[in-house]
């Protein structure tokens, strides 16, 4: 998808795409968000495969194939989606770094204001689409949990529900700290854009500054011209008062 960004100095253009991938994510990932209410919601029919203590099979145990083609076509919609939505999220995440490169060559302050946008934008959709992509994948987790559950015949139990809990455990904790991680890089990702708009901002002033340094010359030029021309009208003014003080001499005891 990088391959068909639109040129890094065309802003318009940039933005223009970013919003057509926000408006598509958006509508891909509510229907995301639709798909995981219906995961959540569905009775897999794992209970009807239990069996009584007569051996026979629960009438419900019927209606368990046509149970477990419905959640199995849910799934392979599921990952088909959650596919896209990952294709876009990191199309959207290039055009966001092209973005912020054409903003940093074209100066402008909104410019910079749309990247910091869309930025939050992209961190807001990716949190939403893990937030429903964890709650998916914990109900599969729990499916597989109850199914090695209904393997066991009578409720005997022979040590792979334990197994089976113990590594769920361990799943769920490290998603938790990989969760926390992203938020954390989220942020420090923030953050260091932030700096370098104040490096930008400052490396603008410290032209400035250089430039009136470089004008300084200029103007010392210009204020001794000035001084030494104070100076030559002082040394005439002072050569007339004597010469009119010399004569006034001259005159009354010459």
């Amino acid at each position: 998808m990088s391959a068909n960004l639109p040129p890094i100095n065309d802003f318009d253009t940039l933005r223009r795409e970013a919003t057509k991938l926000e408006r598509q994510l958006e509508d891909r990932i509510s229907k995301y968000q639709q798909l995981a209410q219906r995961i959540t919601t569905t009775d897999t029919g794992i209970a009807s495969f239990h069996t009584g203590a007569s051996g026979i099979v629960n009438p419900s145990s019927l209606e368990s194939g046509t149970m477990s083609a419905n959640v199995s076509v849910l799934f392979a919609e599921e990952n088909s989606l959650s596919n896209d939505i990952d294709r876009l999220l990191s199309s959207f995440s290039d055009l966001q770094a092209s973005m912020a490169n054409a903003a940093s060559q074209s100066s402008k302050s909104q410019h910079s204001i749309l990247v910091k946008r869309y930025r939050e934008i992209l961190f807001d959709l990716q949190s939403d689409y893990h937030k429903v992509k964890n709650a998916i994948q914990r109900r599969k987790e729990t499916m597989e949990l109850f199914s090695v559950g209904s393997k066991n015949p009578a409720g005997v139990s022979s040590g792979a529900d334990s197994d089976m809990e113990h590594l769920l455990r361990e799943r769920n904790s490290i998603q938790s700290s990989m969760n926390l991680t992203s938020n954390i890089l989220g942020q420090a990702d923030d953050i260091h854009a932030d700096l370098r708009n104040q490096r930008r901002s400052l490396n603008s002033v410290g032209g400035t500054v250089l430039g009136m340094a470089q004008a300084v010359p200029g103007i010392n030029k210009v204020i001794d011209a000035i001084r030494k021309k104070r100076n030559q009208d002082e040394k005439i003014v002072m050569g007339v008062i004597a010469a009119c003080i010399l004569f006034t001499l001259w005159y009354l005891f010459g």
